[in-house]
């Protein structure tokens, strides 16, 4: 017999079915509206965060594909105040700004690129990092410089109970554009909705992931393209194998790319449905 679980998303601001953080949905931030100035300078919140404090959502900007843009500013003046902010960071990050576009409640900085860079948004909380806001983001910092990836940008985002109740980081960065986003060297978060269930961090490492930290045998901050795992359960070597081959099968015809296969005896035995399963197989592969 056979039980099959797909490891799914605790977490996903850029995609409902994502198992990474990325980004954050505009929608995430909707129900709670802050008017504010702009963000508060380096220094004044206590040196937490490189570029200060992002007080107003309407100022926080979402990455799109060769674009940052807002979804909150539904007045001219505000995105006018977004434009002010983001195109310095535009143009200290080696892009050429292009013509921006407005309509209400949407806004956009459009950039060209000569070295086909993009910039990207890394959304991280202290619920998921355990660490004080600067080590947060000085760790996070660190991992994308270790790649050679330049950070363009780095605020924190305030506390509300209902949207952000644990102190949040926002990092923005260059990476090297890809029209699928799911292929660009990305800082990304992935966690198996399982917490017995323990990632493989060597058989990633071989498939040139870069493990920036990990709290817990289920979760990684991971530098790389975006991962997918699935995760069977079964009664015999034989049975694991089947469903194995099943899942690569699959992976191949949707046009994805196997990193590996891992199959382990369980310490003990699983119970569900009225039987009971010896081991385990994780199916790494990217999306």
């Amino acid at each position: 017999m056979l039980k099959i679980f797909v490891i799914s998303i605790l977490l996903a601001p850029a995609a409902a079915a994502a198992a990474e953080l990325e980004s954050l949905k505009a929608s995430d931030v909707a129900s709670a509206v802050m008017e504010a100035p702009l963000p508060v300078p380096f220094g004044v919140e206590g040196d937490r965060y490189s570029d200060g404090m992002i007080q107003g959502y309407h100022l926080m900007a979402l990455t799109g594909q060769k674009m940052l843009y807002t979804q909150m500013a539904d007045t001219r003046a505000k995105f006018e105040e977004f434009k002010a902010m983001w195109t310095p960071v535009i143009i200290k990050a080696g892009l050429k700004p292009a013509p921006a576009e407005y309509s209400p409640a949407f806004g956009a900085l459009k950039y060209e690129s000569s070295d086909g860079s993009a910039i990207r948004s890394f959304l991280c909380d202290t619920a998921h990092m355990p660490l004080s806001e600067a080590d947060m983001e000085g760790k996070l910092s660190a991992a994308l410089k270790a790649e050679g990836m330049t950070v363009v940008g780095s605020f924190g985002l305030p506390v509300d109970p209902d949207t952000f109740p644990k102190p949040t980081v926002n990092l923005y960065y260059l990476t090297a554009y890809n029209g699928n986003p799911d292929h660009e060297i990305q800082l990304r978060y992935l966690r198996l909705r399982n917490d017995s269930v323990k990632l493989d961090h060597t058989v990633l490492e071989r498939a040139g992931i870069k493990i920036a930290a990990s709290y817990g045998v289920n979760s990684v901050f991971y530098i790389g393209r975006r991962l997918g795992v699935i995760a069977s359960t079964a009664d015999s070597m034989e049975a694991a194998g089947k469903q194995a081959e099943y899942y690569k099968k699959m992976i191949g015809a949707r046009g994805e790319e196997l990193i590996a296969v891992k199959t382990d005896k369980l310490p003990r035995p699983a119970a569900g449905g009225g039987a009971q399963y010896s081991y385990l197989t994780k199916v790494y592969y990217f999306k």
